[in-house]
């Protein structure tokens, strides 16, 4: 009976975390233009006056992404133009070829969507992600 029990927690287990990741990757938008992939998953719920987290990861094996500051390439986008910089970058890591970070951004108010955007990586001018964003409660 225990080995039962056991083996029913581990699928259990196993199963959120493949529920976790397939969530995770139905969030997840990518852009393949120019000489590098950006690929961009949100980390925290996508919710207004909630902070928004999102991963970015950048990849390429043409040109150095060293000299890409976040904080300056990577932008929300409003509904009426108005652009909004990372509150902080976090999870830093990778170098050359691969890079990888956590941008934060202060809690929006508005609702209807998300328009995360990445400024002139890879020669591209601007590439756009959005997500819905429903109404506050």
């Amino acid at each position: 009976m225990r080995l039962f029990a056991r083996i029913t927690v581990a699928a259990a287990v196993v199963a959120m975390v493949f529920s976790a990741a397939a969530a995770q990757d139905t969030l997840r938008r990518q852009d393949r233009q120019g000489p590098v992939t950006v690929a961009v998953t949100p980390t925290s719920p996508l919710a207004p006056e909630t902070p928004l987290r999102f991963r970015i990861n950048l990849d390429t094996h043409s040109v150095a992404l060293d000299d890409v500051v976040l904080e300056r390439a990577v932008v929300l986008r409003t509904a009426d133009g108005k652009e909004l910089g990372p509150s902080a970058v976090e999870q830093a890591k990778g170098g050359g070829h691969h890079r990888e970070a956590v941008v934060v951004f202060l809690p929006v108010a508005e609702h209807g969507e998300v328009r995360l955007v990445v400024k002139n990586v890879g020669g591209v001018e601007e590439r756009v992600f959005t997500w819905p964003l429903p109404a506050a409660r």
